[in-house]
């Protein structure tokens, strides 16, 4: 009795040392996986891409030859004064592809498309920009808005709390310019929201992009 209680007990510790050894191979593939995400978040913005396309993709032709840049409507309010955001609501996505010109309103929560239309790529120019600092690449931002021709940076800053924004967010300061920050947040590789809480409202821009 007692050998087979032995061999009893010795199974259940080596299916025990099993479970554990398993377990702990996964706790360590996925904190390594976690490191890369952490490292590298666009990996996972990428991903979020290509869901988004693949769900789309299904309700109409998209160009195959480019990757749309993805934007989140935050505050459709702030869109008000263009009519190809009337009857968006805030959670849709808007997949804006450059080379075809065309912008697609997609709500995820109906899986449904609101709209689709061109997009017009220079009514950003002339616009006062200023740029917050909120931990993020300053440089590679102004780059990018110098390169894209007629955008006048008004006055670069630091945030007030760098924690304020998750993502390169731009800010339609004066109200009535939704469509140019659409267009400078799918430039930027970023998204269109509200002023943060507890960040000033400057005097010399339209738009504000905070860069994190």
């Amino acid at each position: 009795m007692e050998k087979k209680s032995l061999n009893k007990n010795m199974i259940l510790v080596i299916v025990l040392g099993v479970v554990v050894a398993v377990l702990l191979v996964a706790a360590i593939y996925f904190y390594v996986q976690y490191q890369k995400i952490k490292k590298n978040p666009n990996i996972v913005a990428k991903q979020e891409t290509d869901q988004l396309v693949e769900q789309v993709g299904k309700l109409i032709d998209l160009p195959k030859d480019e990757t749309p840049t993805v934007a989140t409507i935050l505050d459709k309010d702030k869109l008000k004064d263009q009519p190809f955001f009337n009857n968006a609501q805030n959670g849709d996505k808007i997949l804006i592809y450059t080379k075809s010109k065309k912008a697609i309103i997609f709500r995820p929560k109906e899986n449904k498309l609101i709209n689709v239309g061109p997009i017009a790529i220079d009514q950003k120019a002339q616009l006062p920009v200023v740029i917050v600092n909120a931990g993020g690449d300053v440089a590679a931002a102004e780059k990018k808005l110098n390169e894209s021709g007629g955008i006048s940076i008004a006055a670069k800053t630091d945030a007030k709390n760098k924690n304020s924004v998750k993502k390169i967010t731009v800010v339609d300061v004066s109200g009535e310019q939704g469509q140019a920050a659409q267009q400078i947040a799918q430039l930027l590789g970023g998204e269109v929201g509200s002023l943060p809480a507890g960040e000033a409202k400057p005097d010399n821009a339209q738009i504000v992009v905070f860069v994190k």
